[in-house]
């Protein structure tokens, strides 16, 4: 029963050039959707993080992890302050995952990543990738609950002044608009059988203010194959995605809101069930 879980990860036979597809739609929204929204970029400190997990367990697997990035493109910035000064922009990127297998077999992989260096269009900040294969142990009433949510808070001043941070966006000649909001995107599970894989990426560190902000999240679960279900899993999912940004005028004591976007999803499935969505969130210049 190890050997047959073990060769099961892998995305449905539907499949790559599908999730594929799927994802690419899953990047744009609408075009212009919130033009101001700019990342913010490194300064002195261009930290990483990486994390590489390998995992086959018969029994319990427990993996907690918890982060918050908290970043500014200028020296005087004080992120333990809410005053922004001139012409600054900042990013708390936090990121969460809850995994409980528990009296049952998992196979489980998960690579993540979190770069503070200047990305560039086509490249990511933050990208989290798993593969998790679980079959519960009916006699022990095995169970796996997962749950994973990134988030990118973005947010800046407004100026007049004919800096590099311009937006076509923004009225007038110089300067841009001032912007607050955040997009943030995840999974939960509560399964007795799946074969899952999910995969997130982000970007809000960039040296050029036209390089987009975004979030993307991508989910397949399935059946393990093991009985008559048809290749279904067996409990819960929802994928969901919440975006809430608002931008204002380039004046920084401007308090005239000039677009405000509050967007909700949840795709929710119980029972027996086969599942595949992507969203995703990113801004224009």
């Amino acid at each position: 029963m190890l050997m047959h879980l073990m060769g099961k990860i892998r995305m449905k036979k539907r499949d790559w050039s599908r999730f594929l597809i799927l994802l690419m739609v899953g990047l744009f929204i609408l075009p212009g959707f919130v033009s101001a929204i700019r990342p913010t970029s490194a300064l002195y400190d261009q930290t990483g993080l990486t994390t590489t997990i390998d995992a086959t367990c018969i029994g319990t697997l427990v993996v907690d992890h918890d982060m918050d990035w908290g970043q500014t493109n200028t020296p005087e910035g004080n992120l333990n302050s809410a005053t922004l000064r001139g012409d600054e922009v900042r990013t708390d990127t936090t990121y969460r995952e809850n995994t409980l297998a528990a009296s049952g077999t998992t196979r489980y992989t998960k690579d993540f990543s979190m770069d503070g260096s200047n990305a560039t269009q086509g490249t990511d900040n933050l990208g989290v990738r798993h593969t998790i294969n679980y079959l519960a142990n009916e006699s022990e009433g095995g169970q796996m609950l997962y749950d994973e949510q990134g988030t990118i808070t973005q947010y800046g001043r407004g100026t007049s002044n004919n800096t590099e941070v311009k937006c076509v966006f923004a009225s007038g000649s110089g300067g841009a608009a001032g912007f607050g909001g955040y997009v943030s995107a995840g999974s939960l599970m509560d399964v007795k059988e799946v074969a899952a894989v999910t995969q997130m990426g982000g970007r809000m560190i960039s040296a050029d203010a036209k390089t987009p902000v975004n979030l993307r999240y991508a989910f397949d679960a399935q059946g393990l194959d093991t009985d008559t279900k048809d290749k279904l899993a067996t409990g819960s999912a929802s994928v969901y995605q919440t975006t809430n940004f608002e931008t204002y005028g380039k004046d920084p004591s401007s308090t005239n809101t000039t677009t405000k976007i509050d967007d909700k999803q949840n795709t929710q499935a119980r029972g027996l069930f086969d599942l595949a969505q992507t969203v995703g969130y990113t801004s224009t210049y």
